[in-house]
């Protein structure tokens, strides 16, 4: 081998163990496969660069194995991330959602000021799962005032764990207006000048409900429409929580 051709190798082996740490790097927020998909493409990618480095007379032909081998990353992980999302996909469709039930949260004075939603889950594998309800108005009129899941708990716990697979979970989760911040030792006011008029003439009427990583009222998805057993305007939770006379959030 020449030096000219072991500098090349060399060059190719680099680059191959800088796409490697590229894919490492991206695993954070990537394919949960892609740690191990970096190591082996490491090792075969700078074995077959070497192989070909002393095999191959032609530098171009050699050349051309190296790049090809550099673009081959990219291809690994657009297949993982494929993989992945048809996977979730075949994990949500197979999650069971049952005894959905919705009430009122009041505060200590009796105001309106959130709704509760619990239910049942099943789900067909074990893991940490976004399962978390949101409520949406079917008026557009309410479509700016939106309610975010603030409490979740599992089996009557708040601690995080993992979902059993093929054991069904009790889930409690309190969705409170975007405005109502809880601090760990208190609660405040965020973005009150946010905050769109709050119009007096709507009626309660039912919430859409959808509950994330499962197919329950997924409708982006050709899910069936589901709607909260009671009815509910979501300016009296807004102003039931304004009426709370909390500091604002600093």
């Amino acid at each position: 081998m020449t030096v000219t051709r072991k500098a090349l190798v060399a060059l190719f082996i680099v680059l191959e163990a800088l796409v490697a740490l590229g894919m490492l790097v991206i695993s954070v927020h990537g394919p949960n496969g892609l740690p191990h998909a970096a190591w082996i493409y490491l090792i075969v990618a700078a074995s077959l660069t070497a192989w070909a480095g002393w095999r191959l007379a032609n530098t171009l032909a050699f050349a051309g194995i190296g790049l090809a081998l550099l673009a081959l990353a990219p291809g690994i992980v657009v297949m993982l991330e494929q993989v992945e999302e048809k996977a979730n996909a075949r994990r949500i469709a197979a999650t069971r959602v049952t005894d959905v039930k919705d009430d009122v949260i009041l505060s200590a004075s009796g105001r309106p000021i959130g709704v509760r939603v619990s239910f049942n889950v099943t789900v067909p594998k074990r893991g940490y799962f976004a399962i978390t309800p949101w409520l949406h108005s079917r008026d557009p009129r309410g479509e700016r005032l939106d309610l975010f899941p603030a409490r979740r708990t599992i089996d009557g716990s708040s601690d995080e764990k993992p979902f059993e697979a093929r054991r069904t979970h009790a889930v409690s989760v309190e969705l409170y207006p975007t405005i109502l911040v809880f601090r760990r030792t208190d609660r405040c006011l965020q973005m009150t000048d946010l905050v769109p008029p709050l119009s007096d003439s709507v009626s309660r009427a039912p919430l859409r409900v959808m509950i994330s990583d499962t197919p329950y009222g997924n409708v982006y998805n050709g899910g069936t429409e589901r709607l909260t057993q009671g009815a509910y305007d979501l300016g009296e939770l807004y102003r039931g929580v304004l009426a709370e006379g909390l500091q604002p959030c600093t």
